[in-house]
C-alpha cells in the first residue's frame, strides 16, 4: 500500500491539474468501471489528513459528491472480514469531517464478473442519487415552510406619537440615574431604612 506523504505528493505533482492516485487495483477497478459508465470522478481528493478513494459527482445534483471508500482485501485482518484498526479509524475521522462514506468492499467485488461489476456501481451510484435528490426535496419543503411573514401596508402602520420619541434636554441628562430595584431586594431596603 502507498504511504499516505507519497499519495499526496502523487496527488498534488501534477501541479493543480487532475492527477488519479489509486492504492490498490481494486481501486483502481472501481474507477474504470466508473469511467466507462460516464461517471465524472476524481481519485485522491484531499479532506484533512486523508485522501479520499473517489469522489463522483452526482449527476442528478451536481452541487453534490458521493465519496465512494475501497475496502480491499488488505484492508482487513488475515482469515476475517474484519477492517483493521487503521481503516476504522479512518472512517470514522472522515466521518467526522462531514464525508459519508460509500463502501465498496472486497467480499462484494471480487466474485462479480466484469458486467456484474458495471451493475453494482450503477445501482450504488443510482441509489446515492436517489438519496440525495430525496435529501434535496425535503430541504426544499423545509424552507417553504420557513417563508417570509407577510409585508405590512404602510396605511395601516400608524405614525408613533411625538412624546414616545422626546428628546430629553440637557437639564434631564444631569439628573442621577434612578436603578430599578429587584422585587426581592425591596423588602431589605424597607427594613435597612428603618
Amino acid at each position: 500500500e502507498m504511504s499516505a506523504s507519497l499519495q499526496v505528493k502523487a496527488s498534488t505533482a501534477t501541479g493543480r491539474q487532475r492527477g488519479d492516485v489509486f492504492n490498490s487495483d481494486m481501486h483502481r477497478d472501481v474507477s474504470a468501471c466508473l469511467t466507462h459508465l460516464g461517471v465524472e470522478h476524481e481519485n485522491g481528493v484531499l479532506c484533512g489528513p486523508y485522501l479520499l478513494d473517489i469522489v463522483a459527482v452526482d449527476m442528478e445534483n451536481p452541487a453534490k459528491r458521493i465519496v465512494y471508500e475501497i475496502n480491499c482485501p488488505h484492508h482487513y485482518y488475515e482469515g476475517t472480514k474484519v477492517l483493521t484498526s487503521e481503516k476504522r479509524l479512518r472512517h470514522r475521522m472522515l466521518g467526522r469531517l462531514s464525508q459519508k462514506l460509500h463502501m465498496v468492499n472486497a467480499e462484494d467485488w471480487r466474485p462479480l464478473t466484469a458486467a456484474q461489476k458495471m451493475t453494482f456501481i450503477l445501482k450504488m451510484q443510482q441509489a446515492r442519487q436517489d438519496e440525495n435528490s430525496k435529501d434535496a426535496k425535503q430541504q426544499a419543503a423545509a424552507n417553504t415552510m420557513r417563508a417570509p411573514l407577510p409585508v405590512l401596508k404602510l396605511e395601516s402602520v400608524k405614525s408613533p406619537d411625538k412624546a414616545t420619541l422626546k428628546l430629553k434636554s440637557v437639564r434631564d441628562l444631569n439628573a442621577p440615574i434612578r436603578v430599578p430595584v429587584p422585587p426581592s431586594q425591596r423588602n431589605r431596603q424597607a427594613l435597612s431604612a428603618r
